[in-house]
């Protein structure tokens, strides 16, 4: 009889102790859940802001070569398809590092097929920074080459206003 309560006992005891082990749980759970809740919430804004972001970029970026090409004579061919395809690369280059080189290709490509090749070579021609710029693939050095390249072209520009 003694040994029947004492297992009746032991049992109520792992029962109570399992019960508040269980509540315990699904308190973290739910904390956890909203946690996540709140993360995707923060996620889905700083998406948002990002595609803000890069499409008010990829506007003054346009319209500054749109404004090179209107005081310019020269054409900027060698350029353009990484300008007008701006927002392409950058969200490209949101998904990853090592991206930037790839989604570029494809870009100059689409337009002929050796753009590419004229493209890196106008690379190969510019400062070392610039060319670090380039060989980054990331998406930092992604903006920085073509505000450098856009600057470049600026300056080239206002150079030869002032020697005619």
């Amino acid at each position: 009889m003694i040994f029947g309560f004492f297992v009746v006992a032991v049992f109520v005891v792992i029962s109570i102790y399992f019960f508040f082990k269980a509540e315990g749980l699904q308190k973290e759970l739910l904390q956890v859940k909203k946690e996540s809740t709140t993360t995707k919430n923060e996620n889905k804004k700083l998406a948002d802001s990002m595609a803000l972001m890069i499409s008010r970029n990829e506007e003054f970026v346009k319209h500054r070569i749109q404004k090179l090409k209107d005081n310019s004579s020269k054409e900027f061919n060698v350029i353009a398809p990484l300008i007008n395809n701006y927002g392409v690369i950058l969200r490209e280059a949101l998904q990853g590092k090592g991206r930037v080189k790839a989604i570029t290709k494809k870009c100059y490509d689409s337009c002929t097929p050796e753009a590419f090749k004229v493209f890196t070579a106008h690379i190969s021609k510019q400062e070392a920074s610039v060319k670090r710029m380039w060989s980054s693939n990331n998406l930092s050095g992604y903006i920085s080459l073509v505000e450098a390249l856009l600057l470049t072209e600026e300056t080239e520009d206002i150079k030869t206003k002032k020697t005619q």
